[in-house]
């Protein structure tokens, strides 16, 4: 048993107990952001055996050449996170336009940025990757996100992390 290692679960449960008003959308919203990098360390550790031909791959925002599991790790985030009614819509390095969150979930007032698998391009080395985000408060009336809107500005800011596998 780790000695005194804190999980994630644990550090923002006690970080809700020192505040004094504890936000439960973000405690939910990174509790979502957390299971969908559980899935993702699980994907990147079977690699190849996931990476389908049929996976569509592309080019990115960026203009690199998508890896079948930043295809992969980008539907996970994406589904795991656009249910739980904390976000309006999200963002990813592998999509050209924000995604805004399906009508038949609720909308929240944050947006998620992130690149759901960074340092892909080197992972046939065996290098870290990892998935790192951001959380906006969204602008006061958005409700499908705009470039715009996902724009990152330090006042509408919650916190910036990165998750290392």
């Amino acid at each position: 048993m780790p000695h005194r290692r804190s999980t994630f679960s644990k550090f923002i449960i006690e970080n809700e107990r020192r505040g004094a008003n504890p936000d439960p959308d973000l405690t939910g919203l990174l509790n979502d952001i957390q299971t969908s990098c559980k899935f993702i360390a699980s994907a990147v550790s079977r690699g190849a055996l996931i990476a389908r031909d049929d996976t569509a791959t592309s080019v990115n925002a960026q203009g690199e050449d998508q890896k079948p599991l930043d295809v992969v790790a980008n539907e996970i985030i994406l589904e795991t996170c656009e249910w739980g009614g904390q976000l309006c819509g999200m963002a990813s390095e592998e999509m050209e336009q924000p995604y805004s969150i399906p009508a038949e979930y609720p909308k929240g007032s944050y947006l998620l940025l992130f690149d759901p698998l960074d340092g892909s391009s080197n992972i046939d080395v065996n290098v870290t990757v990892g998935t790192i985000f951001s959380i906006l408060c969204a602008p006061p009336g958005v409700t499908h996100p705009t470039v715009a809107a996902t724009a990152c500005t330090g006042s509408r800011s919650i916190g910036r992390s990165a998750l290392t596998r």
